[in-house]
Parts: C-alpha cells; sequence; structure tokens
C-alpha cells in the first residue's frame, strides 16, 4: 500500500512514460475540442486515478501532528501523594494521544493541482477533470452531502459562498446536526461511502446482541469499533469519514444520531434494531441506557489504563534495582502498589457494578422483546379466532352432524335393500337348478353327435368330393399365410404348390 502521493503516482505506467504524462498533463479543456476521443480516455484514466488516490488516504488535508508528551518519570517518593484524579488524568491523557486519520471518503480540492505534481510536471487540467465528476454525480461538496434533504442540499449550496463560521450555522439551523466539520472545500465519493455504510452495518449488526446497549454508541466507540470495515486496516476512522458514513446510514433510515449534552460535544449514534427495520426515534430510555452503557466504557478504559500503569511501574522498578537506585526503585513500588490498592481496585468494583446495571438492563430489554413476542401472538391469535366466529363453527358442525347422521340412514336403507334381495334369492330350490343345467349340457352334446354322425355320412358317400372340398380350403388358408396380398403364383408354380400341400396332407 502506497505511503505518498509520490510513490502512489510511480506506480502507474502511464505517468512514468514522457509522452503519455505530457498527454494526461496538458490543458484538458483544449483537448475537449480538438481531441474528444482523446479527452474522454483522460476523463478515464484521471477518475480512476483520483478514486483510488482517494480510497488509499492520500488525497485529504495533512493530518494533525500529536503533542509532544509530558515527562512522567517519578524521580522520587513524593509521587505517592498523588490521588486518584491525578492518576487517572494522567494516564488517559497518556492513552487518548494519536494521530488524527487521513480521510479515505472524500478528498481536498484545494491544492490538488499541486498535490498530483510528478517528475515536475502538473496537471494543468485536473480541475475541470474534477468539475466533469461533479456534474456526473460521482463526487459532491461535503456541505451538500451532509446536509441531507433536499432543501438541506439547496441551503448548502446558499451557504457555500459565505465564511465558514456563518456556513456551519447555517447548516445547523437547518437541523443537519452531523454536518458539524469544516465545511471547505472536500469532495465525498459518493459510491466509497455508500460501499463503507453498507460494511458498516454489516459488521454491527454481526455483533449486536442486545437491541438496547448494543445499537447505541458514542463517535469515538463507533469511530474505533468500525474503523476496521471502513479502512480495512486497522487504526481509528477519522471524524469526516465517520460522519460522512453516519450521514450515508441516515438517508437509509439504518442510524440516527442526536446531541445529548448542553455542550454539543456528545453525541449518541443509535442504529436500527435489525437490519431490515428502520430506527426509532431516540428517547429517554435510549438517553439512560447511553449514559450506563458510556459510563461502563469509560471506566472499562480507566481500568485497562491503569492495569497498563501498574505494569509500566514494575518495569521501571525493576530497571531501578538493575541500576542500583533504591530510591526510585521504592518510589516506583510505593507509587505501584498505591495504584493496585486504592486506584484500581475502586475502579474495579465500580466497573463490577455497572456491569451488573448493564446486565440488568438488557434483561429488561430481554423481557419487553418478550412481552411483544406475546402481544404479537395475542393479536395474531385474536384475529384468527374472528375469522373462525365469522364463519360460525357450531352451525358447520351442526349441519356436519346432520348430514351425517342423513348418510347413515341412507346407508342403512341400502344395507336393509341388499338383505331383502338376498333373502329373495334364498327361496330358490338349488337341486331343481343342477337338474335343469345338468339337462341343457346333455341335450348340447346330442346335438353335437347328431352332427357329427351326419357329417360322416356326407363324407363316405362322396369321398372324391370331400377330399377336393378339403384341399380346396387347405390351399386357400396356405395361400393367406405365405403369400403377399400383391403376389400372384404363375399357373406352373401354382400347380407345384398344390401337389406339396397335398402331399404334406396326407
Amino acid at each position: 500500500m502506497p505511503t505518498s502521493i509520490q510513490s502512489f503516482l510511480s506506480r502507474i505506467p502511464e505517468l512514468r512514460d514522457a509522452d503519455q504524462r505530457a498527454f494526461l498533463y496538458s490543458d484538458l479543456d483544449q483537448q475537449r475540442i480538438d481531441n474528444p476521443e482523446g479527452y474522454q480516455e483522460a476523463l478515464k484514466f484521471w477518475t480512476q486515478l483520483l478514486l483510488s488516490a482517494c480510497q488509499h488516504g492520500l488525497l485529504s488535508a495533512a493530518p494533525r501532528t500529536p503533542q509532544p508528551r509530558l515527562n512522567t518519570t517519578l524521580a522520587s517518593s513524593d509521587e505517592d501523594d498523588e490521588d486518584e484524579d491525578d492518576v487517572l488524568d494522567r494516564t488517559q491523557s497518556e492513552d487518548s494521544e494519536h494521530t488524527e486519520a487521513a480521510s479515505v471518503l472524500c478528498f481536498e480540492r484545494a491544492g490538488l493541482a499541486a498535490r498530483l505534481a510528478f517528475r515536475g510536471d502538473t496537471p494543468t487540467g485536473v480541475d475541470g477533470i474534477v468539475d466533469e465528476m461533479e456534474r456526473s454525480g460521482i463526487v459532491v461538496e461535503a456541505c451538500d452531502y451532509l446536509a441531507g434533504s433536499t432543501v438541506r442540499r439547496w441551503a448548502g449550496r446558499f451557504v457555500r459562498h459565505v465564511p465558514v463560521v456563518g456556513r456551519q450555522m447555517a447548516v445547523l439551523a437547518w437541523g443537519a446536526q452531523t454536518s458539524q466539520i469544516a465545511l471547505d472545500s472536500s469532495l465525498v465519493v459518493r459510491s466509497l461511502v455508500e460501499a463503507a455504510a453498507s460494511r458498516v452495518a454489516d459488521a454491527h449488526y454481526a455483533r449486536a446482541a442486545c437491541a438496547l446497549t448494543d445499537n447505541l454508541l458514542s463517535m469515538d466507540v463507533f469511530r474505533e469499533q468500525y474503523a476496521q470495515p471502513v479502512l480495512t486496516t486497522n487504526g481509528k476512522l477519522s471524524l469526516e469519514d465517520a460522519r460522512l458514513v453516519l450521514r450515508c446510514l441516515e438517508d437509509q433510515r439504518q442510524a440516527t444520531s442526536t446531541i445529548i449534552d448542553a455542550a454539543d460535544t456528545q453525541v449518541l449514534i443509535k442504529f436500527a434494531a435489525r437490519r431490515a427495520q428502520r430506527v426509532q426515534p431516540v428517547t429517554e430510555a435510549d438517553r439512560g441506557a447511553f449514559h450506563v452503557v458510556s459510563t461502563r466504557d469509560t471506566i472499562a478504559r480507566q481500568v485497562t489504563a491503569l492495569e497498563s500503569r501498574v505494569l509500566e511501574l514494575d518495569l521501571k522498578a525493576r530497571n531501578a534495582v538493575v541500576r542500583k537506585l533504591r530510591t526510585q526503585a521504592l518510589g516506583y513500588l510505593r507509587l505501584k502498589r498505591h495504584v493496585e490498592s486504592d486506584v484500581l481496585a475502586r475502579r474495579q468494583q465500580a466497573l463490577d457494578n455497572i456491569e451488573r446495571i448493564v446486565l440488568k438492563l438488557q434483561q429488561a430489554a430481554s423481557d419487553v422483546q418478550l412481552l411483544q413476542a406475546f402481544k404479537s401472538g395475542t393479536c395474531a391469535l385474536k384475529g384468527l379466532n374472528q375469522e373462525a366466529e365469522d364463519m360460525h363453527a357450531e352451525r358447520i358442525f351442526d349441519d356436519w352432524a346432520d348430514q351425517a347422521l342423513r348418510a347413515d340412514e341412507i346407508q342403512a336403507v341400502m344395507d336393509d335393500g341388499a338383505a331383502a334381495v338376498a333373502d329373495g334369492m334364498q327361496d330358490v330350490d338349488d337341486d331343481a337348478l343342477e337338474a335343469e343345467l345338468e339337462a341343457l349340457l346333455a341335450a348340447d352334446e346330442q346335438k353335437e353327435a347328431a352332427a357329427s354322425d351326419k357329417q360322416k355320412e356326407s363324407n363316405v358317400a362322396v369321398p372324391g368330393k370331400q377330399e377336393t372340398a378339403d384341399e380346396d380350403i387347405l390351399a386357400d388358408a396356405f395361400n393367406k399365410v405365405t403369400l403377399s396380398p400383391d403376389h400372384t403364383p404363375s399357373e406352373p408354380n401354382a400347380a407345384e404348390a398344390k401337389q406339396e400341400r397335398i402331399a404334406m396332407l396326407e
């Protein structure tokens, strides 16, 4: 990952080539007229370059320099007279010192050409490229984006032409409480903000277990917990990026924010109970729960800082012993015991107590969710019961009983009728029926025998004629089986076939 704009530019092949760099760094407004195709290629190149450089945090304002740390080395035993507040103030100040992170979602328009200078060349058409990106909606000025609604965006365009303090007051007067950053020449990259907001929402709902406590965050906690989804590296999210992401979440109705103290320094951020739901306004219960949770987080950070302080004092005492500095070693050990026994123990006890309060709040929130589930189930059951009443269940079952009784009556009638038919058939004598059947069979056999005798007599009277008739019948049957319909044998062949059939018959 490049650490400076110059190292980033040196990795781009088009800029390492002198001829291509000369074209890209030339007056592109003139290229728009003389060379439209070349201008479109340059526009695409600069758009990708600016978005990539912004995503790496190389185009934001210069980060703030941290203040020099005070020398807290303890050289005498007089430090055991420090009270609890002095120790906490020093540990918190040492823990909170850091360098402000660079923005990865917006970039400064002022001085952009000078920052993009490379190998002695300065781009002269980059301002026109930025104007084109703004017209196409790729970037938008920070005051317009943070203003939110259409009316507020109109107000943001109006106040851009007044001094910075006046612009801030004007936008705040329209209710844009999150737009408290300096409304200067920052340009917001919409696609980067929307992608970052989606990743933050995914990360939040993956870790949020209790809707009451886990969905309430301070701005500092928001910047620490969700730096990874935005920066894709460890660190702390810049204040500008945090407010841009929060603005996008507010537009999507997934989060809301409000100022909860008179000094306008503490911001409460509330997420929706679920990803698919819309966020509800901040209530008094939310404010109370947020106060408890923020106090717990503060005490937890103090405990962590005090534990680090104890380890530091122990290490210093050991080093003093190695260097034969007995007085310093005693001072470190005395202060270590004071921190462990008095300050750290009290803070740990306070943390345990407030953790119990948080658990009770979470239990109460779970009870409320359970009651809401019972309430929803009751409403659903009530609706189903109403539908059942509208269908007149008693009448339906009465009709069913009547129809079932009617069906039984019909079945009984049919059973009685079948029984009567069977009883009527039982009066017939089976022996008489058998005798009648035998008589019919005997008469039929006599007829067959008489026909057979008559046929034999006729065959004996005219033997030649019977043989000729049998031969003709057999020949016709053989022709139907062996010869195709369209095949007619010749006369000699037909005679030979007839002789063969006669031979087979004999």
